[in-house]
Order: C-alpha cells, then structure tokens, then sequence
C-alpha cells in the first residue's frame, strides 16, 4: 500500500483560484491505495527496501496544493507515489547489500540510474545532476515524482543499488532521514564566493532554512553575523539555538541597520536599500520572500535560491542594476556520493539533537492528519514523517 498522488489539471486550475483557507481540498487528490512492484525493478541494479521513515517535502505540498511550476510537467508522470526523503530498510540480500541493512536513499533520475548503454553526453562526462534524457526513456526527474518510479509513502520501494547509502551504527531514523534535505543544502552552499561573504541573511526557517543555518555552523563556514527570519516561535528557538540572530519579518530594526533606510518607492515596486547583506539565501521559495531576499542584499553581493520555487513572475531590474549573483540550485551536485556522505558525517557527529526538528510522525492512512497538522503552525510543526504500519504476521 502506499500514497499516490493522482493529477487533475481541472482540480490544478481551482486550486490556483481558491483561497489558502481552502486549500485542504488539494488532499482528494491523494489516494492510499496498492503499490505494484515496477517492472524495472526486477533488474539486478534494484534494491527493494522498506520505508522506515519519509519526510513530507515542500516539493510534495507545493505539487499537490496546486502551486508547482508547469515547467517540470514533462519529466513528470502522475498518478505517483510520493516520497523522496527517505530513510529505510533493505528487505533482501542482493549483490550490494545485505537483508536489513539501513540505508538513506538519493532519489535523483538520471541515465546512470538505469544503466543505460547509450546515455546523454553530461551523464557521459559525470554530470548525472544535469541528464539530458530526464523526460526521455520513460525515466523523469527523482523517484516519487514518477508512475514507474515509486517514492517513499510506501510499504514498499525499489531503489537503484548504487543510490543507496549506509546509515552510521546507532544513528536514529530520525536523525538520517535529514540526509536528503541536508543534501539540498550542502550542495546550494558550495556555490557560494565565501572569500567575500561576512553577513549572512537566511529568509525562512522551516526545516531547509534551519539545515542552512545548522550546515554553516558545523561545516565552519566564516561570517561575521548570521541573521534568519523566522515567523513562528518553534522556528525562532531554533534559529537561536544554531547561532542566528533573529528577526521575525524584515521591517525589523536589525534588518534596517545593515541595509540602510529603503530609499522611497512607487507602490508594488521592491524598495532600494543602499546597502545589504553579502549573502541573502532564499529558503522559502515564493514571491515575497524572493522580493525580500533581493531588497536586502548588497549591491554586487549573492543571492542563493534554495529549495523548490513556486511559480513565480519577475522583474529582474533589481537584479541588474545591483549587479547581484544569483545562484539557482538543485539536487546534490556532480558527485551526489560525496554529497550524501559529508549530510550523514555532520548528522552523525554533531551534539546537537537535530533529530528534533522531525516534530510529528503519522502512518501512511492518517496522512489527512499529517497535512492538516503542516499547515497548522500554532501546533509547533517543523518537520512531518509519514511511516507505514508495521505488517501482520
């Protein structure tokens, strides 16, 4: 059994029209229903494990709320099972991997992850994260976002061998189904100048925003002040407790005396600020946070667009006319290997509880509850799992 999302663009088109109030109606498109082993996965390049713990993404809420850019429609195919940030259990023993072993999964699509004879020329020359035939050889863009490639929200999943990794002796699920998202992360800084970067301003603190923030400090990246916007008090006390000074919007005073007085502007324009932040990363991914994020940073200084972006229209003079870099990121670099082992070194070794940022597990058929409790952030949600029931004997 497991969660698959079933696409209406009828259903698409009122979501984009209906208040947010509203918006509860998105979940008649999600379906608990039976999950068919994938005929792909009976190569001996698949391993079929058992979702121990999956991590409901601002991807997933962003596709099913009706806000997700039509642009990526063609590397997708719905109905799908959701679910790409996952930590489970190998079921049986394979060439690679032994029964039982706990492992993290990177659910990136490429032609390497098919084993194809003939792949693109950027899988070709080590750029799986740049594969041409996404779209093409009924492959698509990460596992869960794909009919034949089913996520997470499941009993049961089926991964490409060598997109597993194992999880640290004693690391708790919780703790290792943070790999993905921390992943994100890790890979959106490394494009960053640092040489130049002393003021950090981090938009958001939902959990990519307070992996950014944990990230920069474990890894040691320098800055002079660390500042987050964080709206709601779960999200304020752990912006505090990893290092940020924080402000709850960016009218605050703080924001102000790095930025300077915005300049007086015509209505529904982006306010001038004389000055700014070296670095400004974006970890919300809307339209107002991005006309906040380039409002405050410097001019000549770098915007890092971090997570899924909803859709958006821009007027890009800011842009220009500030000369600010602006980095857009996504998945976990040219060496994804790398990338996933550095998220689960940093997991393993650091003393703060960051397991803790997963504040409600539900199981799969009570994922109703689980959306209705994402939404609610008076109920201290940061970070949502979903998990299947254990099986009966």
């Amino acid at each position: 059994m497991g969660l698959r999302y079933h696409l209406s663009w009828p259903r698409v088109l009122r979501q984009k029209l209906i208040p947010s109030t509203r918006q509860w109606r998105a979940l008649s498109s999600l379906h608990y229903e039976e999950v068919i082993k994938p005929s792909w996965a009976t190569s001996s390049n698949s391993v079929e494990i058992l979702p121990l713990l999956s991590g409901i993404c601002g991807s997933d809420v962003g596709l099913i709320r009706g806000h997700s850019s039509p642009y990526l429609a063609p590397l997708t195919r719905f109905p799908a099972v959701l679910g790409h940030e996952v930590v489970g259990r190998v079921v049986e023993d394979s060439p690679e991997w032994s029964k039982g072993t706990v492992v993290v999964v990177n659910p990136a699509l490429s032609c390497t992850s098919l084993g194809l004879k003939d792949p693109c020329p950027a899988c070709r020359h080590g750029r799986p994260d740049l594969c041409y035939y996404r779209g093409r050889h009924d492959m698509g863009l990460l596992l869960g976002f794909h009919t034949h490639f089913p996520g997470g929200f499941a009993e049961r999943m089926w991964v490409p061998s060598h997109q597993l990794y194992p999880v640290p002796p004693k690391m708790s699920p919780e703790r290792a189904v943070l790999s993905e998202p921390l992943s994100i992360v890790l890979y959106g800084l490394s494009h960053i100048q640092w040489s130049s970067v002393k003021r950090v301003l981090v938009i958001g603190s939902g959990p990519i925003g307070l992996l950014t923030l944990f990230a920069l400090r474990e890894t040691g990246l320098t800055q002079d002040l660390l500042m987050a916007v964080a709206r709601y008090p779960q999200q304020q006390q752990w912006a505090k407790r990893l290092g940020a000074e924080v402000v709850s919007n960016l009218e605050a005073p703080a924001i102000t005396e790095i930025t300077g007085i915005p300049y007086p502007h015509i209505w529904h324009t982006l306010p001038w600020r004389p000055r700014g932040f070296d670095l400004v990363i974006d970890a919300v991914g809307s339209s107002s946070s991005l006309r906040g994020a380039i409002s405050c940073v410097r001019p000549g200084g770098q915007l890092l667009l971090l997570g899924a972006a909803s859709e958006m229209s821009w007027d890009f003079t800011p842009l220009w006319s500030k000369d600010i870099t602006l980095y857009g990121t996504f998945g976990y670099g040219p060496s994804p290997d790398q990338t996933f082992q550095h998220a689960l070194t940093l997991l393993h070794t650091t003393s703060i509880p960051i397991e803790q940022l997963i504040t409600q597990t539900f199981f799969l058929d009570e994922y109703q509850n689980a959306f209705a409790t994402l939404e609610n952030k008076s109920q201290g949600a940061i970070k949502i799992c979903l998990k299947p029931r254990a099986r009966r004997a």
